[in-house]
């Protein structure tokens, strides 16, 4: 590991920027290994301030460089990955017939009869923050879902704003329009702008906990694949509760419910979420974690044929990044070798051994 007067040095390079590529990679890796306990670089700011801080003048240099921003990505991806003696495992990827390698902004809705309807839009509606699919007249409306690969903003009857990231889905109670609770189910992610009713409440349930707000706009990650829950609240105030402990999350604050417990982090200023701009960002999470939200988006089928090694990694994908090239990222994840199978029923079929 680099010490902090290297660390200093390769900043202002980059802040100069004249930083080389080995530059950028070893600030990632610095940038992914510390130790927010650790007396930073710059005094008038915090740990994550600063960061986020030199992270985005990196982005903002690298842009104008020489390797494109996909190669970047690739040659970070692979200098992080953290690997194990003798780690050897195989899966299969199958690619669903038909992929087009583009997102959809779509979902598919339930009434409370059962009648189910598509509803469609564009990509651009979908990274427009004025553009949303108007559902207020849909006022038995009872679900909201979307497939792989697809991602839909919606006005719910009440007048919230609800952003729904590929494979998740809400339910809304029967009386959602006509209660003093109005409450939603969700699984997987969305990002919700909560309308103010006064005496009406507003509660989001997951597996494994409980929000209840007035109004506010928050962030709510819950995968049922995911070992954690993360609420992210940009504006108002919400309660979080997990059967074991309650908090009060104010602005900028992130919770993560792991394995019944709370913890609350305090963030200086939230970014609005990479997926609701479309890009695909991790951030030392487990190997098979960041597969299944692959598989989520791009429309993969994982067939694990044996056990994956329990690695943590960091990376980016931005928008518009091509299927082969998501395969190509996976690869120097995974430091894999991928050797396509041809087709079988209509799908392609990839195996991976990883040694």
């Amino acid at each position: 590991m680099k010490t902090q007067q290297e660390i200093k040095e390769i900043i202002s390079r980059i802040n100069q920027g004249i930083a080389s590529e080995e530059d950028i990679l070893q600030f990632q890796l610095w940038y992914n290994s510390f130790d927010d306990s650790e007396t930073i670089l710059d005094s008038n700011l915090s740990t994550v301030e600063f960061k986020d801080k030199n992270w985005a003048e990196i982005n903002r240099r690298i842009a104008p460089a020489k390797i494109s921003r996909l190669q970047w990505v690739w040659r970070v991806a692979a200098a992080l990955l953290l690997l194990s003696a003798a780690a050897v495992w195989i899966w299969s990827i199958q690619q669903k017939e038909n992929n087009n390698e583009v997102f959809r902004s779509a979902a598919w809705i339930t009434d409370t009869s059962g009648q189910t309807e598509e509803i469609n839009s564009s990509l651009h509606d979908f990274l427009d923050s004025t553009r949303y699919v108007d559902l207020k007249e849909h006022h038995n409306l009872r679900t909201l879902a979307t497939a792989a690969g697809e991602f839909t903003k919606v006005i719910l009857p009440d007048g919230t704003k609800v952003s729904l990231n590929a494979g998740s889905k809400i339910v809304l109670s029967p009386d959602y329009g006509k209660a003093a609770q109005r409450t939603i189910s969700l699984e997987g992610e969305a990002y919700f702008e909560v309308v103010t009713i006064p005496g009406r409440s507003f509660v989001v349930k997951t597996a494994d906990q409980q929000i209840r707000v007035l109004g506010t706009k928050f962030n709510v990650r819950a995968y049922p694949s995911f070992d954690k829950t993360i609420t992210t609240l940009h504006e108002g105030k919400i309660e979080l509760s997990n059967g074991n402990q309650n908090v009060i999350l104010q602005p900028n604050n992130i919770a993560v419910n792991k394995d019944g417990a709370l913890s609350l982090q305090r963030m200086a200023k939230l970014e609005k979420e990479a997926w609701r701009k479309l890009d695909f960002e991790f951030d030392n999470e487990s190997i098979k974690t960041v597969l299944h939200q692959l598989s989520q988006w791009y429309g993969f089928e994982l067939s694990y044929q044996s056990s994956v090694p329990n690695q943590y990694i960091s990376g980016k994908i931005i928008n518009g990044t091509k299927t082969s090239d998501v395969l190509e990222i996976m690869k120097n994840l995974t430091n894999g070798n991928f050797q396509m199978k041809g087709k079988v029923l209509g799908s392609s079929s990839i195996l991976v051994k990883v040694c």
